[in-house]
């Protein structure tokens, strides 16, 4: 399997990977909207779950997603390359196209991500459930053990962060923050990514 996505990979260009990516996200959302039409008594249920808290965002969004961007760094730095490399994709996204776009795209995953894992699927099926969905739909991490363990330790965070907070607006924070950063460090060039 892991030979056959490198290969794959290597096919695609950057633009092609970014077209399926957003695919993706469409359908992710498409996903979230007919769980959320069919779990949610009413629209005012759904918009509860984006409660405001600037002291939550800033605490649990924030700064919790500049910790784990830090100790992100510090695995890189850290373990062997093998380890945590996951074969390009990363780098093939966010290498080519402007701040703007990585921006919007990082936004945009955020939203649908957290709106189906943390507001539909943890909200009806527990923390635990969404969680290790999260993780597993992040296929590509599967093989390397400390990408995989890596996203399902954020994963789980994501989930307690939710829990505590009762706001998805403060994991949408999170999940954008420590993408964006992730994503504007590899499109800077400043750490190598394979």
């Amino acid at each position: 399997m892991k030979n056959r996505q490198a290969e794959l990979v290597k096919q695609l260009t950057s633009q092609q990977l970014k077209q399926q990516t957003w695919i993706s996200q469409g359908l992710i959302a498409i996903i979230a909207l007919i769980a959320s039409w069919i779990l949610f008594d009413d629209w005012s249920a759904f918009t509860s779950l984006f409660v405001w808290s600037l002291p939550s965002i800033l605490l649990f969004g924030i700064g919790s997603a500049l910790i784990i961007v830090l100790l992100d760094l510090l695995m890189m730095w850290l373990v062997p390359k093998t380890w945590w490399a996951d074969g390009g994709i990363n780098e093939k996204l966010f290498r080519e196209g402007s701040y703007l776009e990585i921006i919007l795209l990082c936004m945009v995953v955020a939203f649908v991500e957290e709106w189906l894992f943390r507001g539909v699927i943890q909200t009806q099926f527990g923390l635990f459930v969404a969680s290790v969905l999260f993780a597993l739909i992040h296929i590509r991490y599967l093989t390397k053990v400390a990408l995989f363990t890596g996203v399902l330790i954020l994963s789980f965070w994501l989930g307690f962060v939710y829990w505590w907070t009762d706001s998805l607006l403060v994991v949408i924070v999170l999940h954008f923050v420590v993408n964006v950063i992730q994503a504007c460090i590899i499109r800077s060039g400043r750490v190598a990514i394979q």
